[in-house]
């Protein structure tokens, strides 16, 4: 799990930051868990470490790459409406502070936003996209 988790970070941003660095700009956004960020007794250790290694990655790579006019941030979601058992995921729902799961739209007006030029100063960070179940 952690090899897929973090290789493919890695991996996917090596194959595109040479062009973006040669352009002078860029986007590099990741998704990941709040897994990554949190500690959590379901089971989901492994899953967490490959998760944490790549919002980690992506901080290292922001700085890096910064001078070069391009950003790198990471998307840390919480639960989404399209994951599990509707009957379980209802109750897990209920305890969100918004009231409800995420859904796709929730992620791609994040990846729109961070894409543009307008999130030009945004970069090296880790958003929580959750719905408020955890704060920074």
């Amino acid at each position: 799990m952690i090899d897929l988790n973090l290789y493919g970070v890695l991996h996917c941003s090596r194959a595109v930051a040479d062009d973006m660095c040669a352009r002078r700009w860029g986007r590099i956004i990741t998704i990941s868990s709040g897994a990554g960020q949190v500690g959590l007794s379901i089971g989901v250790s492994l899953y967490g470490a490959g998760k944490g290694g790549a919002i980690a990655f992506m901080r290292h790579l922001a700085i890096e790459l910064a001078r070069d006019g391009i950003t790198a941030n990471t998307l840390c979601l919480g639960l989404m409406s399209n994951a599990g058992d509707a009957v379980a995921t209802k109750a897990i729902a209920a305890t969100v502070p918004v009231g409800r799961l995420g859904t796709p739209d929730d992620v791609g007006a994040a990846v729109v936003y961070l894409a543009s030029p307008e999130a030009s100063w945004i970069t090296g960070q880790t958003i929580g996209l959750n719905g408020g179940s955890t704060t920074s």
